[in-house]
């Protein structure tokens, strides 16, 4: 088979990926006879030959209002060439506007991501007043799209009570190695005093206010801690600005392998969200065995069993984030208890999704939905 994805990851172009976006792909290409890429962005970057399968061409737009025309340019320049069975967009907004247009064009099949929690989510429609307008979008695209791919089922739920059908939504959440993160990795001299982490990209949606905040109230309480943050620059500095606290080592973009040092190497993985879908780095920081401490999205409800492998705080909250992770670090085997059990939930639970996303592939072409 042979699918094109339209995607906002720029991680896809070679730079500032974080964790195993690459990786992904290149086994996606594995069970395709072509897998071509269209990523949004802005600069001049080079088409990036991922593998023999699967290439990712930028649209190097002059600034974000052309994404949606050269993404579209190139698309329809790719079908000229290659007959795609398949259009994939990584969500419902711009990627899946120009999908659709090429699906009606071209006569492919065209499968939506809901990577994000989007429907009923007034924190979400706070963020940005753009995003009543992608909202609409959303309500136009999904109901044209052969298919929908969602992370949890109160996603689908919702997705369902707005008119979509469920035959054609599926939950299959972002495939997790979990191999890899079964196995201990140390990095030498990376272990201090007890550690909270926190993983997550530069986003509105990852309220870093909020878990600033509370990384405040710790440090006022326990001196030593020390807190991590991987994949975030411009947004977490901003926050360290307006709330006054600089205490945070900035990790930046880390390699897969290195990111899951930072797992074992911490006490606590906390996350701050207003809105998540999935949350991929709470299924991996369990699978290192650690407990985890998030904002109850829709995502993270999906993941954490309450007092099991981690805790649910309210979002926002960030003296209740704060109380929840004190009481892991105060308490040490509790800690250890909710880790162990984190990783038999996800072992159980979550694994590696790649053969399930393949399978929906193949169905949505064969029309076996």
């Amino acid at each position: 088979m042979k699918v094109l994805i339209i995607s906002i990851d720029r991680g896809l172009l070679g730079r500032g990926q974080l964790g195993d976006v690459l990786e992904r792909h290149r086994k996606y290409g594995d069970f395709c006879d072509q897998l071509d890429i269209i990523i949004f962005s802005t600069g001049n970057f080079g088409i990036n030959k991922i593998s023999d399968k699967v290439i990712a061409y930028p649209t190097n737009s002059k600034n974000k209002i052309n994404f949606y025309f050269d993404a579209l340019k190139i698309g329809k320049d790719l079908f000229k060439e290659n007959k795609y069975d398949l259009i994939v967009t990584q969500e419902p907004f711009l990627t899946g506007l120009i999908g659709y247009q090429l699906k009606k064009e071209f006569k492919s099949k065209l499968l939506v991501h809901f990577h994000g929690d989007f429907l009923g989510n007034r924190n979400w429609l706070k963020e940005s007043k753009l995003n009543y307008l992608f909202l609409l979008i959303l309500k136009f695209v999904a109901p044209r799209a052969d298919a929908i791919r969602v992370m949890s089922n109160e996603q689908k739920e919702k997705l369902i009570k707005n008119g979509i059908s469920d035959k054609k939504i599926r939950v299959i959440s972002t495939p997790v190695d979990l191999a890899k993160f079964l196995n201990h990795y140390e990095l030498v001299g990376l272990k201090k005093e007890k550690v909270v982490l926190h993983v997550g990209r530069d986003d509105e949606v990852k309220d870093y206010d909020t878990l600033i905040k509370a990384f405040k109230i710790i440090k006022q309480k326990n001196p030593k801690v020390i807190f991590w943050q991987a994949g975030a620059n411009v947004k977490i500095n901003e926050s360290m600005v307006k709330n006054d606290f600089y205490g945070i080592e900035l990790k930046g973009l880390v390699t897969a392998d290195n990111l899951i040092s930072l797992y074992y190497a911490s006490d606590v993985l906390a996350l701050s969200s207003t809105s998540e879908s999935f949350g991929k780095v709470l299924v991996e920081a369990n699978a290192c065995g650690k407990p985890v401490v998030s904002t109850a999205t829709t995502g993270a409800k999906e993941i954490i069993q309450d007092g099991e492998n981690g805790f649910l705080v309210p979002i926002g909250d960030a003296e209740k984030l704060a109380e929840k992770i004190i009481q892991l670090l105060d308490y040490p085997e509790e800690a250890r208890r909710m880790g162990e059990k984190g990783r038999q939930i996800v072992q159980e639970r979550f694994g590696d999704n790649l053969i399930k996303i393949i399978q929906f592939w193949r169905d949505i072409i064969e029309n076996k939905l």
